[in-house]
C-alpha cells in the first residue's frame, strides 16, 4: 500500500473519531433520556477516548508519516480488545469500566452487539492496515 493511501486512511481514521467525539455532543441526536440515537450515553472518558485517538490520527497523518502503521495497530489492537470486553464481561476496557466496576455477566444480545460492532469493524479494518497492508510495498507500475 503506498504511503499516499496509508495517509489518506489515517486522516478518514482521525476523521471518524474526531467526527464521533462532535457527534456524541450534538444534543439534537439524543432521545428524551439523553441517549444517543436512542441506543448509548458516551460517559466522558469515552468521549476523551475517541478525542484522543483523533488528535493521534490527526498527528500522525499530518506530521509523523512513519508511524502510521503504528497507529492502525494500536488501534486496531485496543479497539478489538475494548469490543471483547464489552461482548464478555459488558463493560468496557477503554474507559476503564472493567476495572471500576468489575467484570459483568457476558451479554450477546442484539443491543450489545450492536454497540460494539463499531469497534469491531474500525479494529478489524485497522488491523488488516496495520499489519498486512502497510507492511507490503506497493506495486510499482
Amino acid at each position: 500500500m503506498s504511503a499516499s493511501t496509508l495517509r489518506k486512511l489515517a486522516w478518514v481514521y482521525a476523521a471518524g473519531f474526531l467526527g464521533v467525539f462532535l457527534v456524541t455532543h450534538a444534543s439534537f441526536l439524543e432521545d428524551a433520556n439523553g441517549l444517543s440515537f436512542g441506543l448509548f450515553k458516551i460517559d466522558p472518558v469515552d468521549d476523551f477516548v475517541h478525542l484522543l485517538s483523533g488528535v493521534a490520527g490527526v498527528v500522525v497523518a499530518a506530521w509523523a508519516l512513519s508511524y502510521i502503521p503504528a497507529f492502525f495497530k494500536w488501534v486496531g489492537l485496543l479497539y478489538m480488545a475494548d469490543a471483547a470486553v464489552g461482548m464478555v464481561v459488558s463493560r468496557g476496557l477503554l474507559d476503564g469500566s472493567v476495572f471500576t466496576q468489575g467484570p459483568g455477566s457476558p451479554d450477546f444480545s442484539v443491543t450489545n452487539w450492536a454497540l460494539n460492532l463499531p469497534h469491531i469493524v474500525i479494529a478489524g479494518v485497522a488491523l488488516v492496515i496495520g499489519f498486512v497492508k502497510a507492511s507490503r510495498p506497493s506495486p510499482r507500475p
